[in-house]
């Protein structure tokens, strides 16, 4: 979850070093391709209900009519479809492998907040909706795949493996492979304490607040679209925490339109307000109690996995994969874990040939 700048400054990085660009590369077949999106229809922060998805084919696809399995990839916070360095990577695990080819789609959940947790809201409109129906079917009926639960797998990366987990968790009978990459899950409430990290965040948002407190709705997303120039997106979390609040705690008679979980005192100081804050927590936590209640979901899975660097600076990211892991050992869920040497971002496309790509190809079926 690094901002746009840095985001950019890895892809440019990345791109340089493999000698190549998208653009310049005719034997990647990738596109970026616009497709409707009604379940993101209504939303009050100006999301347009039509949205690009990254189309990555097989070396075979063009040379015969087979179909074929396919995996959906959900991009991290701020990135969108075509900034992230796998075209490379796939092109090449595809042409140097012998193992079973699949499509690659590739999604983002990007919006005025630069990312939308990949959940439902009445805010910033139903992203979980939009992958498992809209995406899907959108894919299914324009390439050729095989159409059952057994040929589709999920994976994502941070805010994306958040997301891959979450929709793993509830739709079990779209996706029988499931990979979450350095994944926004919680243990704790670190992620939450870092967003509200000292008094200046809490000022702004406040300030915010006031700003949009007599704003009608048919003016909120234009208004809050202008307001939000005058922020310094690589220096505030202020999108970070308005992506997480209008995610996980919407609340259409706030100003924000979201619950916050702290609230200012009269002489300056700031006090948790535990029930919103449980629900902040439960966007990407609540893992004791989502394991017991999707027990028998994760069970059918045919593989089920989780990787994360020993040094991912974000907080609680680590801590929170390997408390997850505990929990589905101790309920006797079978997955398989890959904890490596390294940061949130230097390893996506290592884990993405040696990790993710192989156990598609292993556990999705084929024709």
């Amino acid at each position: 979850m690094k901002n746009r700048h840095q985001i950019k400054n890895l892809v440019i990085l990345l791109l340089l070093l493999s000698g190549t660009l998208v653009a310049q590369n005719q034997e990647i077949n990738y596109s970026l391709v616009e497709i409707p999106a009604p379940s993101l229809k209504d939303n009050l922060i100006g999301t347009n209900d039509v949205q690009k998805i990254g189309v990555y084919l097989p070396p075979s696809y063009s040379d015969s009519d087979q179909l074929f399995p396919v995996v959906y990839f959900l991009n991290g916070y701020t990135v969108e479809a075509g900034e992230y360095p796998k075209t490379e990577t796939f092109d090449s695990y595809m042409k140097n492998s012998e193992k079973r080819e699949f499509i690659l789609i590739e999604l983002n959940g990007h919006n005025l907040f630069e990312g939308s947790m990949y959940a439902n809201s009445p805010v910033s409109g139903n992203w979980e909706d939009f992958i498992v129906k809209d995406v899907v079917k959108y894919v299914d009926s324009h390439y050729r795949t095989l159409t059952k639960r057994e040929s589709r797998g999920i994976a994502g990366h941070s805010m994306g493996g958040g997301g891959t987990i979450n929709i793993s968790l509830r739709y079990p009978e779209m996706f029988s492979v499931a990979y979450a990459m350095s994944p926004a899950v919680l243990a704790n409430d670190n992620l939450l304490n870092g967003m509200f990290r000292n008094d200046s965040i809490f000022v702004q948002v406040k300030n915010l607040s006031a700003k949009m407190a007599k704003v009608k709705d048919e003016d909120y997303a234009k208004t809050l679209q202008q307001e939000l120039k005058s922020y310094d997106r690589n220096v505030t979390s202020i999108l970070g925490i308005l992506a997480f609040g209008s995610a996980f705690s919407p609340d259409l008679s706030q100003p924000l339109k979201m619950a916050f979980p702290f609230k200012m005192n009269d002489d300056g100081t700031f006090t948790k307000v535990n029930e919103i804050h449980e629900k902040w927590i439960a966007g990407f936590g609540n893992l004791e109690e989502k394991v017991k209640k999707y027990k028998n979901n994760l069970t059918q899975y045919r593989k089920f996995a989780l990787s994360c660097g020993y040094q991912d600076e974000m907080p609680g990211l680590f801590e929170g994969s390997v408390y997850f892991a505990k929990l589905l050992k101790e309920e006797k869920i079978p997955h398989s874990t890959c904890w490596y040497t390294g940061n949130h971002t230097d390893k996506v496309s290592e884990q993405l040939m040696n990790e993710v790509f192989p156990a598609m190809s292993a556990y999705l079926l084929g024709e």
